[in-house]
């Protein structure tokens, strides 16, 4: 049975943890979209890239944000515009807005990513840069095929950064918060996130800064227990990196397709 959707998910977090992280998620967003949503892999597939794709040298080491691009980029580039020309086809970058909600309009991530990323697999699809599929062969796409084929290039932005949506899973991160130390201030603080879900989008660097006991270091067990709809509601970050992949009609077709 062909696929009714292929998702590249991209992730600028190079641990361990990164991509089962952010495929979770992900998951977890496309949920929210259609109700019901059948997310079996043969029908619906999240998808890395290889292991030894040189594109993920652009993605990890933050090189995607170089100008100009480097040849690490110039292939991550192709490889999201060969995706995008699949009929199925669809891309899905995480990258950290690096700034607390009521910021993310300075974000330089959100901007260098419309500028470079965007904007370079634009020229790929108009045949300007170096073709995505057969080096003797350019795509021949018409202005509203490539604006269709861009539509499907999704990102997942967070604010401040990946932990901010982690760290809502108040009732799994106490503990671990707890394993390492008695802290009645971190005790204080997780309480008023699971009171308050619009307060880790305000929190600067909380890896850092906020929890360092925690930091990166359980991320896949907190995407476990990632509290969707709660978040979702709340109305800042994840809310609206749900919108913007619900406003991929192409995207909510392919999931709304009933299980068979």
């Amino acid at each position: 049975m062909a696929a009714r959707a292929r998702i590249l998910a991209l992730t600028e977090d190079s641990g361990r943890q990164g991509q089962p992280t952010l495929q979770r998620i992900l998951k977890e967003a496309l949920k929210l979209l259609v109700v019901g949503v059948d997310l079996n892999p043969t029908r619906i597939r999240i998808e890395p890239l290889p292991e030894n794709d040189r594109a993920l040298h652009a993605i990890h080491a933050n090189q995607w944000k170089a100008h100009p691009p480097t040849r690490d980029t110039v292939i991550l580039l192709g490889a999201i515009a060969a995706r995008l020309l699949e009929p199925a086809g669809f891309v899905v970058f995480h990258f950290d807005t690096d700034r607390v909600w009521s910021k993310r309009e300075s974000s330089e991530n959100r901007r260098k990513f419309e500028t470079i990323i965007r904007s370079g697999v634009r020229r790929i699809l108009r045949g300007e840069g170096a073709p995505p599929l057969n080096p003797r062969a350019k795509p021949s796409l018409t202005a509203e095929q490539i604006e269709a084929a861009l539509n499907r290039l999704l990102i997942l932005s967070p604010c401040y950064s990946m932990e901010s949506w982690l760290y809502q899973a108040t009732q799994e991160l106490r503990p671990i918060c707890h394993d390492r130390h008695g802290s009645d201030e971190h005790e204080q603080l997780i309480t008023e996130w699971a009171m308050d879900r619009t307060r880790l989008d305000e929190v600067h660097r909380p890896k850092d800064e906020a929890l360092t006991c925690v930091a990166d270091h359980h991320n896949e067990t907190l995407a476990k227990s990632f509290p969707a709809e709660d978040v979702w509601l709340a109305e800042r970050s994840f809310h609206e990196s749900v919108e913007r992949l619900r406003a991929c009609t192409a995207l909510v077709e392919a999931l709304s397709h009933p299980a068979p």
